[in-house]
Protein backbone atom coordinates (compact mmCIF):
# COMPACT_ATOMS: atom_id res chain seq x y z
CA UNK A 1 0.00 0.00 0.00
CA UNK A 2 2.74 2.51 0.82
CA UNK A 3 4.57 1.56 -2.16
CA UNK A 4 1.50 2.45 -4.47
CA UNK A 5 0.98 5.70 -2.62
CA UNK A 6 5.01 6.15 -3.09
CA UNK A 7 4.65 5.75 -6.72
CA UNK A 8 1.75 7.74 -7.24
CA UNK A 9 3.48 10.60 -5.37
CA UNK A 10 6.06 10.37 -7.44
CA UNK A 11 4.15 10.01 -11.03
CA UNK A 12 2.05 13.45 -9.60
CA UNK A 13 5.29 14.93 -9.15
CA UNK A 14 6.99 14.46 -12.76
CA UNK A 15 3.69 15.26 -13.69
CA UNK A 16 3.45 18.82 -11.81
CA UNK A 17 7.30 18.93 -13.13
CA UNK A 18 6.15 18.77 -16.70
CA UNK A 19 3.30 21.07 -16.19
CA UNK A 20 5.48 23.81 -14.59
CA UNK A 21 8.19 23.25 -17.44
CA UNK A 22 4.81 23.98 -20.30
CA UNK A 23 3.79 27.11 -18.21
CA UNK A 24 7.27 28.35 -17.52
CA UNK A 25 8.34 28.17 -21.50
CA UNK A 26 4.68 29.15 -21.95
CA UNK A 27 4.67 32.31 -19.54
CA UNK A 28 7.85 33.17 -21.27
CA UNK A 29 6.40 33.10 -24.61
CA UNK A 30 3.89 35.41 -23.61
CA UNK A 31 6.39 37.74 -21.99
CA UNK A 32 8.37 38.02 -24.89
CA UNK A 33 5.60 38.71 -26.83
CA UNK A 34 4.08 41.06 -24.51
CA UNK A 35 8.17 42.70 -24.90
CA UNK A 36 7.67 42.99 -28.80
CA UNK A 37 4.39 44.45 -28.60
CA UNK A 38 5.82 47.41 -26.02
CA UNK A 39 8.84 47.59 -28.15
CA UNK A 40 6.68 48.37 -31.21
CA UNK A 41 4.01 50.39 -29.61
CA UNK A 42 6.87 52.14 -28.25
CA UNK A 43 8.26 52.74 -31.78
CA UNK A 44 4.96 53.49 -33.54
CA UNK A 45 4.53 56.31 -30.68
CA UNK A 46 8.25 57.76 -31.27
CA UNK A 47 7.07 57.83 -34.85
CA UNK A 48 3.65 59.59 -34.14
CA UNK A 49 5.60 62.38 -32.18
CA UNK A 50 7.69 63.07 -34.86
CA UNK A 51 5.04 63.20 -37.12
CA UNK A 52 3.13 65.96 -34.77
CA UNK A 53 6.08 67.48 -34.27
CA UNK A 54 6.59 67.82 -38.20
CA UNK A 55 2.88 68.80 -38.22
CA UNK A 56 3.77 71.37 -35.90
CA UNK A 57 6.43 72.83 -37.55
CA UNK A 58 4.91 73.00 -40.97
CA UNK A 59 1.86 74.14 -39.33
CA UNK A 60 3.99 76.78 -37.36
CA UNK A 61 5.74 77.38 -40.72
CA UNK A 62 2.19 78.13 -42.43
CA UNK A 63 0.52 80.25 -40.20
CA UNK A 64 3.67 82.36 -40.49
CA UNK A 65 3.55 82.42 -44.13
CA UNK A 66 0.31 83.75 -43.96
CA UNK A 67 0.54 86.15 -41.65
CA UNK A 68 3.55 87.13 -43.24
CA UNK A 69 1.50 87.54 -46.82
CA UNK A 70 -1.17 89.47 -44.58
CA UNK A 71 1.22 91.80 -43.55
CA UNK A 72 3.09 92.61 -46.53
CA UNK A 73 0.36 92.12 -49.28
CA UNK A 74 -1.28 95.59 -48.97
CA UNK A 75 2.46 97.41 -49.16
CA UNK A 76 3.67 99.06 -52.09
CA UNK A 77 6.89 99.64 -50.96
CA UNK A 78 9.92 98.01 -51.31
CA UNK A 79 11.77 99.20 -48.42
CA UNK A 80 8.84 98.27 -46.07
CA UNK A 81 7.86 95.04 -47.46
CA UNK A 82 11.90 94.11 -47.23
CA UNK A 83 11.43 95.33 -43.49
CA UNK A 84 8.67 93.49 -42.53
CA UNK A 85 9.72 90.21 -43.94
CA UNK A 86 12.77 90.60 -42.51
CA UNK A 87 11.22 90.83 -39.06
CA UNK A 88 8.93 88.58 -39.94
CA UNK A 89 10.65 85.41 -41.21
CA UNK A 90 13.35 85.63 -38.14
CA UNK A 91 10.51 83.85 -36.18
CA UNK A 92 11.14 80.32 -38.20
CA UNK A 93 14.62 80.90 -35.66
CA UNK A 94 18.48 79.84 -37.01
CA UNK A 95 18.56 83.01 -39.22
CA UNK A 96 21.61 84.90 -38.65
CA UNK A 97 21.06 87.42 -41.09
CA UNK A 98 19.16 88.71 -44.01
CA UNK A 99 20.21 90.61 -46.93
CA UNK A 100 18.26 92.46 -50.09
CA UNK A 101 19.75 93.58 -53.51
CA UNK A 102 22.78 93.04 -55.17
CA UNK A 103 24.18 90.34 -52.92
CA UNK A 104 28.08 90.04 -53.10
CA UNK A 105 28.43 88.03 -49.63
CA UNK A 106 30.20 85.29 -49.08
CA UNK A 107 29.78 81.96 -46.36
CA UNK A 108 26.87 79.62 -45.53
CA UNK A 109 24.12 82.28 -47.75
CA UNK A 110 21.00 81.00 -49.85
CA UNK A 111 20.12 83.19 -52.05
CA UNK A 112 17.30 83.59 -53.82
CA UNK A 113 16.67 85.75 -57.27
CA UNK A 114 13.76 88.11 -57.43
CA UNK A 115 13.80 89.55 -60.59
CA UNK A 116 15.13 93.04 -61.58
CA UNK A 117 13.61 96.18 -60.26
CA UNK A 118 14.43 99.23 -61.86
CA UNK A 119 17.02 97.72 -64.20
CA UNK A 120 18.75 96.25 -60.92
CA UNK A 121 19.33 92.42 -60.16
CA UNK A 122 17.43 92.00 -56.76
CA UNK A 123 18.13 89.27 -54.28
CA UNK A 124 17.23 87.36 -50.97
CA UNK A 125 20.03 86.12 -49.07
CA UNK A 126 19.36 84.17 -46.20
CA UNK A 127 22.60 83.12 -43.47
CA UNK A 128 21.54 80.10 -41.74
CA UNK A 129 22.27 76.66 -40.89
CA UNK A 130 18.90 75.34 -39.95
CA UNK A 131 17.63 72.65 -41.90
CA UNK A 132 13.92 73.66 -41.15
CA UNK A 133 14.39 77.80 -42.28
CA UNK A 134 16.14 76.14 -45.62
CA UNK A 135 13.12 73.88 -46.02
CA UNK A 136 10.62 76.35 -46.43
CA UNK A 137 13.12 79.25 -47.47
CA UNK A 138 11.88 78.97 -51.04
CA UNK A 139 8.16 78.99 -50.40
CA UNK A 140 8.98 82.64 -48.57
CA UNK A 141 11.10 83.75 -51.27
CA UNK A 142 8.40 82.75 -53.84
CA UNK A 143 6.32 85.09 -52.06
CA UNK A 144 8.27 87.65 -51.38
CA UNK A 145 9.18 88.01 -55.79
CA UNK A 146 5.16 88.04 -55.99
CA UNK A 147 5.24 90.99 -53.92
CA UNK A 148 7.61 92.63 -56.05
CA UNK A 149 6.30 91.94 -58.94
CA UNK A 150 2.95 93.75 -57.80
CA UNK A 151 4.96 96.59 -57.23
CA UNK A 152 6.16 96.69 -60.35
CA UNK A 153 2.99 96.21 -62.13
CA UNK A 154 1.35 98.94 -59.92
CA UNK A 155 3.79 101.26 -60.88
CA UNK A 156 3.47 100.79 -64.82
CA UNK A 157 -0.02 101.13 -64.60
CA UNK A 158 0.73 104.16 -62.47
CA UNK A 159 3.43 105.56 -65.24
CA UNK A 160 1.03 104.79 -67.85
CA UNK A 161 -1.91 106.90 -65.98
CA UNK A 162 0.49 109.52 -65.94
CA UNK A 163 3.25 109.75 -69.08
CA UNK A 164 2.27 110.02 -72.85
CA UNK A 165 3.20 106.80 -74.03
CA UNK A 166 5.22 108.61 -77.41
CA UNK A 167 6.80 111.32 -75.78
CA UNK A 168 7.51 110.01 -72.06
CA UNK A 169 5.97 112.94 -70.53
CA UNK A 170 2.89 114.34 -68.66
CA UNK A 171 0.04 113.85 -70.70
CA UNK A 172 -3.11 115.78 -70.82
CA UNK A 173 -5.03 114.53 -67.94
CA UNK A 174 -2.14 114.59 -65.79
CA UNK A 175 -0.35 117.55 -66.56
CA UNK A 176 -3.79 119.67 -66.23
CA UNK A 177 -3.80 118.28 -62.79
CA UNK A 178 -0.25 119.38 -61.66
CA UNK A 179 -1.20 122.91 -63.58
CA UNK A 180 -4.37 123.85 -61.17
CA UNK A 181 -2.55 122.20 -58.21
CA UNK A 182 0.60 124.88 -58.82
CA UNK A 183 -1.73 127.78 -60.11
CA UNK A 184 -3.55 127.39 -56.49
CA UNK A 185 0.06 126.91 -54.93
CA UNK A 186 1.07 130.38 -56.42
CA UNK A 187 -1.95 132.27 -55.52
CA UNK A 188 -1.72 130.98 -51.91
CA UNK A 189 1.35 132.00 -51.29
CA UNK A 190 1.56 134.94 -54.00
CA UNK A 191 4.43 133.18 -55.73
CA UNK A 192 4.91 133.97 -59.98
CA UNK A 193 4.12 131.13 -62.39
CA UNK A 194 4.15 131.24 -66.38
CA UNK A 195 2.34 128.47 -68.58
CA UNK A 196 4.47 128.25 -72.13
CA UNK A 197 2.27 126.43 -74.89
CA UNK A 198 4.68 125.48 -77.52
CA UNK A 199 3.79 124.41 -81.17
CA UNK A 200 5.27 122.32 -83.76
CA UNK A 201 5.33 124.27 -87.14
CA UNK A 202 4.42 122.67 -90.57
CA UNK A 203 4.08 119.07 -88.43
CA UNK A 204 1.30 118.19 -91.07
CA UNK A 205 3.98 118.18 -93.85
CA UNK A 206 6.13 116.85 -92.12
CA UNK A 207 3.91 113.43 -91.71
CA UNK A 208 2.67 113.92 -95.22
CA UNK A 209 5.75 114.08 -96.57
CA UNK A 210 8.10 111.95 -94.01
CA UNK A 211 5.41 109.45 -93.09
CA UNK A 212 3.97 109.07 -89.57
CA UNK A 213 6.95 107.36 -88.05
CA UNK A 214 8.77 110.34 -88.14
CA UNK A 215 6.66 112.36 -87.57
CA UNK A 216 6.56 110.52 -83.91
CA UNK A 217 10.47 110.72 -83.98
CA UNK A 218 10.12 114.36 -84.06
CA UNK A 219 7.70 115.00 -81.49
CA UNK A 220 9.75 112.65 -78.89
CA UNK A 221 12.98 115.10 -79.87
CA UNK A 222 11.08 118.02 -79.42
CA UNK A 223 9.45 116.23 -76.60
CA UNK A 224 13.09 115.87 -75.42
CA UNK A 225 14.40 119.19 -75.44
CA UNK A 226 12.14 120.98 -74.12
CA UNK A 227 12.77 118.56 -70.89
CA UNK A 228 16.72 120.09 -71.61
CA UNK A 229 15.50 123.66 -71.55
CA UNK A 230 13.46 123.84 -68.32
CA UNK A 231 14.26 122.85 -65.18
CA UNK A 232 13.54 119.68 -63.34
CA UNK A 233 11.23 121.11 -61.29
CA UNK A 234 9.08 122.54 -64.05
CA UNK A 235 6.51 120.29 -65.63
CA UNK A 236 6.02 119.66 -69.06
CA UNK A 237 3.06 117.63 -70.91
CA UNK A 238 1.59 117.11 -73.86
CA UNK A 239 -0.98 119.07 -74.62
CA UNK A 240 -2.20 117.45 -77.87
CA UNK A 241 -1.52 116.06 -81.09
CA UNK A 242 1.95 118.21 -81.76
CA UNK A 243 1.03 120.84 -79.17
CA UNK A 244 3.09 120.88 -75.74
CA UNK A 245 3.10 122.82 -72.54
CA UNK A 246 5.13 123.78 -69.88
CA UNK A 247 4.51 125.23 -66.49
CA UNK A 248 7.43 127.24 -65.03
CA UNK A 249 7.26 127.37 -61.26
CA UNK A 250 8.14 130.85 -59.36
CA UNK A 251 8.55 132.63 -63.25
CA UNK A 252 7.60 135.94 -63.95
CA UNK A 253 7.03 137.18 -67.60
CA UNK A 254 10.76 138.02 -68.39
CA UNK A 255 12.11 134.84 -66.84
CA UNK A 256 9.56 132.52 -69.25
CA UNK A 257 10.42 134.89 -72.19
CA UNK A 258 14.31 133.61 -71.68
CA UNK A 259 12.74 130.02 -71.40
CA UNK A 260 10.66 130.31 -74.75
CA UNK A 261 13.26 131.35 -76.47
CA UNK A 262 15.80 129.10 -75.42
CA UNK A 263 13.37 126.21 -76.40
CA UNK A 264 12.78 127.70 -79.74
CA UNK A 265 16.86 128.42 -80.26
CA UNK A 266 17.68 124.85 -79.11
CA UNK A 267 15.16 123.00 -81.18
CA UNK A 268 15.79 125.29 -84.75
CA UNK A 269 19.53 124.82 -84.10
CA UNK A 270 19.98 120.90 -83.96
CA UNK A 271 18.85 118.58 -87.09
CA UNK A 272 16.89 115.77 -86.22
CA UNK A 273 17.67 112.57 -87.46
CA UNK A 274 14.51 110.02 -87.76
CA UNK A 275 15.22 106.81 -89.38
CA UNK A 276 17.03 107.88 -92.43
CA UNK A 277 15.74 111.24 -92.41
CA UNK A 278 17.60 114.49 -91.13
CA UNK A 279 15.56 117.00 -90.98
CA UNK A 280 15.44 120.50 -89.02
CA UNK A 281 12.27 121.46 -86.86
CA UNK A 282 11.01 124.67 -85.51
CA UNK A 283 8.09 125.77 -83.16
CA UNK A 284 5.94 128.89 -81.98
CA UNK A 285 5.82 129.39 -78.34
CA UNK A 286 2.72 131.43 -76.59
CA UNK A 287 3.95 133.16 -72.92
CA UNK A 288 1.43 134.00 -70.64
CA UNK A 289 2.12 134.64 -66.76
CA UNK A 290 0.35 135.02 -63.49
CA UNK A 291 -0.20 137.48 -62.08
CA UNK A 292 0.72 139.84 -64.50
CA UNK A 293 -1.40 138.42 -67.33
CA UNK A 294 -4.38 137.19 -65.54
CA UNK A 295 -5.41 135.52 -62.02
CA UNK A 296 -7.36 132.99 -63.68
CA UNK A 297 -6.24 129.60 -64.27
CA UNK A 298 -8.00 129.12 -67.28
CA UNK A 299 -7.83 132.34 -68.45
CA UNK A 300 -4.06 131.89 -68.36
CA UNK A 301 -4.41 128.66 -70.51
CA UNK A 302 -6.57 130.66 -73.21
CA UNK A 303 -3.84 133.94 -73.42
CA UNK A 304 -1.07 131.73 -73.98
CA UNK A 305 -3.03 129.96 -76.74
CA UNK A 306 -3.68 133.49 -78.69
CA UNK A 307 -0.17 134.53 -78.64
CA UNK A 308 0.58 131.24 -79.95
CA UNK A 309 -1.57 132.02 -82.69
CA UNK A 310 0.31 135.41 -82.91
CA UNK A 311 3.35 133.72 -83.61
CA UNK A 312 2.43 131.40 -86.04
CA UNK A 313 0.64 134.43 -88.28
CA UNK A 314 3.59 136.19 -86.96
CA UNK A 315 5.92 133.71 -89.07
CA UNK A 316 6.61 130.73 -86.89
CA UNK A 317 9.71 129.98 -84.90
CA UNK A 318 9.33 132.60 -82.79
CA UNK A 319 8.02 133.08 -78.85
CA UNK A 320 5.19 135.98 -78.15
CA UNK A 321 3.57 137.21 -75.05
CA UNK A 322 1.12 139.69 -74.07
Amino acid sequence: MIFVVAIIFIVFLVLEIIFLKKFKARYFREEEQALLKISSLKEQNDSLEKQIKSLESEETAQFLFYDLARKIAPSLNKEEIFGLFAEEIKHLGGIEKISFGQFLGAGNYFKFDLGKYNNKDQALAVKTASKRVIEFLPLFAKLLKLCLDKIKLYEKIQRLSIYDSLTDIYNRRYFMYRFLEEFERAKKFNLNLSFLMVDVDHFKNINDSCGHLVGDAVLREVALRIKESVREIDCVGRFGGEEFSVILLDTEKSGAIMVAERICSKIRERKIKAFDEQLTATVSVGVSSFPQNTIHSDVLIELADKVLYKAKVSGRNRACWF
